[in-house]
């Protein structure tokens, strides 16, 4: 079966309305679709359970009773749902201690929205908190009694991605299912939001052979956990409307949740990485620059500068790669296929290495380590 994209309807979706948490102007949300729904506690607090495991690898949550209804009532989402001519499958779901993952598939037109799929599961939700556990639980009725409800207030209800691409809802399905590794880290590891001596970025190459990259890197090494990833590189020679359109079409990409990657070298880079920082979209950037340097006394009491600052916790990378990494045979050959005069000491072979870095965080299959 085709999915979303490959039919005439992908001609309907547009950009994204950002002040509704990624609805989609124009998109059929009556229709067949590709759907990843992230769902707030109020408060975020943990009422659905609890975060065990000895490592990252065997991190899982140990639901509550509460937990554990509200994952029968998502994965009952398909039952309840025939019943009013939907044809929807459940594709994943993790429940986290604060928050839920799920991603579903709409197989036919529904006579409803998808939207009013998720606000009945909400409403079964809360209705279940109030008849078997509101009575005596102390400790969440604060956050409760502010407005009768379990879950986190928005005026949008919900944060929601539409997949469109074939393929892409498989990365939403394994990003959803890795929330608790990630989690794990998180908690075990406060000190991975601080500079980074040695990040390691290791994936396989053209040629089938493993490829280890190190850098120093500063903010929110989670970025590169992200299912979704753009490359901003553009030509210095595009025209106001050609940096327009770009722009247009990485802003659409950053709403669908896609981190934006870049060395914001040339002006029109630069353009587009400001309007994405502005609009709080994550970036992870290369940095051509560089930290000062290493074990100095200006790297111990370095902040990003700017804008920068505040969001280097949570929606911003810093990068830098290391020497090795700049000689490293792929990245080299990559650059003299476009410049082949150009001097490993020179600014035209550290810009080019940079792009090429850029290109292959935002597009190869990869881990990360410390």
């Amino acid at each position: 079966m085709n999915h979303p994209s490959e039919s005439p309807d992908r001609t309907l979706w547009r950009a994204t309305d950002t002040t509704r948490h990624h609805r989609e102007n124009l998109w059929n949300y009556k229709g067949r679709g590709f759907y990843h729904f992230t769902l707030n506690v109020e408060g975020r607090y943990p009422l659905f359970g609890r975060l065990e495991g000895d490592s990252a690898e065997e991190a899982h949550i140990v639901l509550s009773a509460l937990g554990e209804g509200v994952a029968r009532l998502f994965r009952g989402i398909p039952m309840h749902q025939a019943q009013r001519g939907c044809t929807i499958r459940v594709l994943a779901l993790c429940v986290m201690p604060d928050h839920l993952h799920g991603v579903l598939r709409v197989v036919e037109p529904m006579p409803k929205s998808v939207g009013e799929v998720i606000r009945g599961f909400k409403s079964a939700c809360t209705s279940l908190y109030k008849r078997e556990f509101a009575e005596g639980d102390t400790a969440f009725r604060p956050f409760f009694m502010r407005h009768q409800s379990i879950w986190e207030f928005m005026h949008a209800g919900y944060h929601e991605r539409i997949m469109h691409r074939t393929g892409q809802y498989k990365n939403m399905v394994a990003y959803a299912l890795d929330n608790p590794r990630r989690l794990w880290l998180k908690t075990r590891h406060p000190n991975l939001f601080c500079m980074r001596h040695q990040l390691s970025l290791r994936f396989t190459n053209e040629e089938g052979q493993m490829v280890d990259w190190r850098f120093r890197a500063l903010g929110n090494l989670f970025l590169l956990d992200a299912p979704l990833k753009q490359e901003i590189q553009c030509s210095r020679s595009l025209d106001e409307a050609q940096l327009r359109d770009y722009l247009t079409s990485k802003e659409e990409q950053a709403c669908q949740g896609a981190v934006s990657v870049s060395a914001a070298i040339s002006q029109g880079e630069k353009v587009v990485c400001r309007r994405l920082r502005e609009a709080h979209h994550p970036l992870v950037i290369l940095l051509k620059d560089g930290f000062p340097a290493e074990h100095s006394p200006h790297e111990r009491f370095y902040k990003p500068g700017g804008v920068y600052f505040d969001a280097c916790a949570a929606r911003l990378l810093l990068l830098e790669p290391n020497k090795p990494t700049f000689a490293d045979k792929d990245i080299s050959a990559a650059v003299y296929r476009r410049s082949p005069q150009a001097p490993p000491e020179s600014l035209r072979y550290q810009f080019l290495a940079l792009n090429r870095i850029a290109w292959v965080i935002a597009n190869a299959k990869g881990t990360w380590g410390l």
